[in-house]
């Protein structure tokens, strides 16, 4: 592969507008690795490489997906964590931009044990772009104890080679599901990404074919839930999201994890460029789940988009102006900080620039978790008619 021969960190306004497609993904990862200087050159250097890369890409096969070999006795792909631990989380971060190293850079501050990228590096997952903007030394900040990738759609664009090939070896990760767990909480990933491209042009039209893949399925019914009298609180964490006010809903994603979701507090998502909490919202099966939504890690955060009307009882998204493209506002990055101290949690939600946009608290008693508000940015846009307390309610 030519290696990326770039000065970082990308502007603003070149991955602005991201297609979330494998064809315009893979044309601006080839786009950004020749410059062309003459129609002819255009169509020499870029056009028909893309074409022929595209063609090679959708039609070889993905990478193969690494499950856990052990058996479920061994329970593979669980780690421990401390009772007291910090994890600091992030969606979408991998683009290269000032934001993106703004928000490493606060996420380095705060020292965590554990770090989690919930995916997608762009454009397209590409071993050079994991190499120039997510595994330096300066990029995506390593917890002290750990550090753990998700598997995204960007990711799976280029075939997952640069994930699952570069990225994982990296941080010492056999596969792209696992959980954590102490005596009060779990947190487990799941895989949502490794079935993204999989028919050109028709791809977006096809958000059914996005899934959990069997053998991950199988992992979460006899590795991570095999106990249903285990009640610990479980943080449940994927790339794509299951619902939105906004956006996409990936429904066979809910159905998939439906059988486990009784034991979820949270689930947190990316995807969607955008930070928003949401208050209980019903699956098909009547459990509620409580979504959070921190897909703004490094993208440009375009605020045009407006709630439907059938808001999935969205309560609060950040919609302050941190800037203009081409006059439009661009909002702003963050992350999610948690702070596990035995049978309490707090989750801190955050901006790039270090201020504090809403923390929730949950404590563990009786056999209940109960949730509370207990800080927020009087900048946080909070629906009509809604109170920020929804959130932490049962």
């Amino acid at each position: 592969m030519t290696p990326v021969s770039r000065e970082k960190p990308r502007r603003l306004t070149e991955v602005r507008g991201t297609p979330r497609s494998a064809a315009g993904s893979l044309w601006r990862s080839h786009r950004e690795r020749r410059r062309s200087r003459s129609p002819l050159a255009f169509l020499t250097e870029h056009f028909w490489p893309w074409v022929k890369n595209y063609v090679a890409v959708m039609f070889r096969p993905r990478y193969p997906f690494p499950a856990y070999s052990e058996p479920a006795s061994a329970r593979p792909g669980v780690f421990t964590f401390q009772e007291k631990a910090t994890v600091a989380m992030a969606g979408d971060w991998g683009t290269g931009t000032r934001s993106a190293f703004k928000v490493g850079e606060q996420i380095r501050s705060r020292h965590p044990d554990v770090t989690i990228h919930l995916g997608d590096v762009y454009y397209s997952g590409l071993e050079e772009e994991f190499e120039q903007y997510f595994l330096g030394q300066n990029d995506w900040p390593r917890g002290k104890s750990g550090t753990y990738l998700l598997n995204a759609n960007h990711e799976m664009y280029s075939g997952g080679k640069g994930y699952f090939a570069r990225a994982l070896p990296s941080v010492g990760q056999k596969a792209s599901y696992f959980a954590l767990e102490n005596r009060y909480w779990r947190i487990v990933a799941v895989d949502t990404g490794y079935f993204s491209r999989t028919f050109p042009i028709l791809e977006l039209l096809l958000s059914c074919l996005i899934r959990v893949h069997p053998d991950n399925l199988q992992w979460l019914k006899e590795v991570a839930f095999p106990d249903p009298t285990d009640r610990r609180p479980v943080i449940l964490l994927s790339h794509h999201q299951a619902f939105s006010a906004f956006d996409t809903e990936y429904r066979r994603v809910f159905s998939d994890l439906e059988p486990f979701l009784d034991r979820v507090l949270l689930w947190f998502w990316g995807h969607e460029h955008r930070f928003a909490a949401y208050a209980p919202h019903p699956s098909q099966g009547n459990i509620v789940v409580r979504a959070r939504c921190i897909g703004h890690g490094g993208m440009p955060i375009e605020l045009g988009a407006k709630p439907s009307t059938n808001d999935r009882g969205l309560v609060c998204l950040d919609t302050r102006e941190a800037t203009r493209l081409d006059d439009e506002p661009i909002g702003y990055c963050g992350f999610s900080f948690l702070r596990f101290s035995g049978p309490n949690l707090t989750v801190e939600h955050v901006d790039e620039n270090g201020n504090l946009l809403l923390e929730e608290t949950w404590s563990q008693g009786d056999g209940k978790v109960l949730g509370k508000v207990t800080r927020r940015a009087p900048e946080l846009t909070v629906l009509p008619g809604k109170s920020v307390n929804a959130i932490v309610e049962s």
